[in-house]
């Protein structure tokens, strides 16, 4: 079953998510009808197991002791923890082909790399909340559908200008068809997905360099604008008018790290001064003891 290539995405939030030393269990839901109907549940181990140190993350089968007998699921799937604050720097985690049964009814990656300290200094958590996507593809499946199934979370998406989008991006697409009509006239992928998974760059980028204070951009980020608009121009989009941004943020951060270079040596001459003063003062004061015990 499963010949549709299609993915099906599930999202959901853990909340209090630096208080939790315990594992975090998703609600069931289901990967739909392009994948056969399976029902899942996502493990989080938020402060890693015993092997690892690092944020853990299982894709699991419920009740696989319960199933018809040699039940298996051949999937692929992968996890994305989003970082609300750079997208761009959210984490991705792909897996090949695994197989599901009886004996082996989870899988996952147990070395993310993502601790609790490297999710807060870098933005993954929004009000103590960290927010993951999961994408699964059912290629196999043996031993039918799952008995309940839940309905697919649908999203609300709209068209603009031919891509379908989010409720929530409907906005940011606006402004650039409006301000630059030209962006995407000569586009050459037609496929509905493919179309959507650009715009979704170009979004991700656009809110990178408009939104994004300069203090939190890293050489990193800009490196991943760049090749992410080298992407889209090779796919057909007129770009200036970003490349142009690009270029204003990428001196704008230097000019800023500059001042901060400047600041921190400034602050390093003046601790020097307070040092001096300090001993300075000390002198007078022994320099005056002395003299009282001449008299």
């Amino acid at each position: 079953m499963g010949n549709s290539k299609q993915k099906v995405t599930y999202t959901f939030e853990i909340d209090n998510f630096s208080q939790r030393n315990t594992p975090f269990m998703s609600p069931l839901f289901s990967s739909g009808f392009s994948s056969g109907f399976c029902n899942w549940h996502v493990y989080v181990q938020p402060k890693g197991n015993r092997t690892s140190k690092y944020m853990c993350l299982y894709l699991a089968v419920p009740d696989p002791h319960s199933r018809p007998h040699l039940w298996s699921r051949v999937t692929s799937f992968s996890f994305v923890v989003v970082n609300p604050s750079n997208v761009l720097s959210s984490k991705s985690f792909v897996g090949t082909y695994r197989t599901f049964n009886e004996k082996q009814p989870t899988s996952g990656f147990i070395r993310t790399g993502l601790t609790l300290s490297n999710l807060q200094e870098k933005g993954f958590l929004v009000n103590d909340k960290l927010k993951i996507e999961v994408y699964i593809y059912v290629k196999e499946l043996h031993g039918g559908r799952d008995p309940k199934v839940l309905p697919e979370e649908k999203k609300e998406t709209v068209y603009v200008h031919g891509f379908e989008l989010l409720q929530s991006q409907v906005k940011s697409a606006n402004w650039i068809f409006d301000t630059y009509p030209e962006t995407a006239l000569y586009i050459q992928p037609q496929d509905p997905q493919l179309k959507t998974a650009y715009m979704n760059i170009l979004l991700r980028i656009y809110e990178t360099l408009y939104y994004s204070p300069l203090e939190k951009l890293t050489e990193s980020d800009l490196s991943n604008v760049s090749n992410g608009l080298l992407d889209l121009t090779q796919a057909g989009f007129k770009l200036e008018w970003l490349r142009e941004k690009l270029e204003k943020v990428t001196l704008g951060r230097k000019k800023l790290s500059g001042y901060e270079a400047h600041a921190l040596e400034l602050e390093k001459q003046l601790k020097n001064l307070e040092l001096m003063m300090s001993n300075l003062k000390a002198k007078i004061k022994l320099n005056a003891e002395r003299k009282l015990d001449d008299i």
